[in-house]
C-alpha cells in the first residue's frame, strides 16, 4: 500500500512539473501581453473555488518564484565575484532563492498596501490577498529580467554593461508604467498623480530591499 501510495505520489509530481512547464511561458506571454489583464484577473480569479483558481495559468506567487528561479539560472555564470560578498549561508543555492523570493515579494507587498492605504480599507488577509497577487504578476517578469541584466552586466565582452543598463532601464520604465495605470484604475485619479503614487511605492520598497539586503550583508561579514 505504501509502494502504490509512493507511486501516486510521485505521478502527481510528475504531472504537475510537466504542467508547470506548458503554463509558465503561457503565464509569461499573457504577463507581458497583457499585464492589466492578468492583474485584473488575479482579483476575479479568487472569487471562484480553490479548485477552479488558475486553472490556465500558474498562481501569481508561484509564478513569481519560477521567474526567479528562472533569473537564478541566468546569474549562475557570473555571480562567483558577487557570491564573495554574501554572508555563508546565502551561498547555499537554496537560502539564497529563498532569500531572493522574500526580496522581491517585498514589491507587490510594499505596492498593495499602498494602494489599501489609499482606498481606506482595512487591512486583513482577505483584503491583501487579491492586491497582493495581482502584484505578483507584474513583479515576475521584473525580477526575471533583473537576473538577464546582472547576468549581462558580468559577461565580459564589449558593449555587455551597456546592454545590461538598458534592459535595467526598460524594465523600471515597464514596472513603473504598468504600476501607473494600476493606481489610476484602482483610484480613478490623473494620470500625473497615479505615476507619484507608483513612483513612491516603488521607491519605498526599493530602499526596504536595499536596506533588507546591506544588512544581511553586513551581518555576514561581521560573523
Amino acid at each position: 500500500m505504501d509502494f502504490m501510495r509512493l507511486l501516486k505520489s510521485l505521478e502527481e509530481l510528475l504531472y504537475e512539473v510537466m504542467v508547470m512547464l506548458v503554463f509558465f511561458p503561457r503565464t509569461l506571454w499573457l504577463t507581458v501581453r497583457h499585464p492589466q489583464r492578468m492583474m485584473d484577473y488575479a482579483d476575479t480569479e479568487l472569487g471562484d473555488v480553490q479548485s477552479e483558481q488558475y486553472k490556465d495559468t500558474l498562481s501569481p506567487p508561484l509564478f513569481l518564484m519560477v521567474c526567479l528561479l528562472v533569473s537564478h539560472v541566468f546569474e549562475r555564470s557570473s555571480a562567483a565575484q558577487a557570491v564573495k560578498l554574501l554572508p555563508s549561508f546565502l551561498t547555499d543555492t537554496q537560502n539564497l532563492l529563498i532569500f531572493r523570493v522574500f526580496i522581491f515579494s517585498l514589491f507587490p507587498l510594499i505596492l498593495s498596501l499602498r494602494l489599501l492605504q489609499l482606498l481606506k480599507i482595512d487591512l486583513d488577509r482577505d483584503t491583501l490577498k487579491p492586491v497582493f497577487y495581482s502584484q505578483c504578476f507584474v513583479t515576475a517578469p521584473v525580477a526575471m529580467t533583473f537576473g538577464l541584466g546582472r547576468s549581462f552586466s558580468h559577461a565580459g565582452f564589449a558593449g555587455a554593461l551597456e546592454i545590461s543598463w538598458l534592459i535595467f532601464a526598460g524594465l523600471i520604465a515597464w514596472y513603473l508604467a504598468q504600476q501607473t495605470l494600476w493606481f489610476r484604475a484602482k483610484l480613478d485619479i490623473t494620470l500625473a498623480r497615479a505615476f507619484g503614487n507608483a513612483l513612491l511605492g516603488s521607491a519605498m520598497a526599493s530602499f526596504l530591499i536595499t536596506a533588507t539586503a546591506t544588512g544581511v550583508v553586513l551581518a555576514g561579514q561581521g560573523s
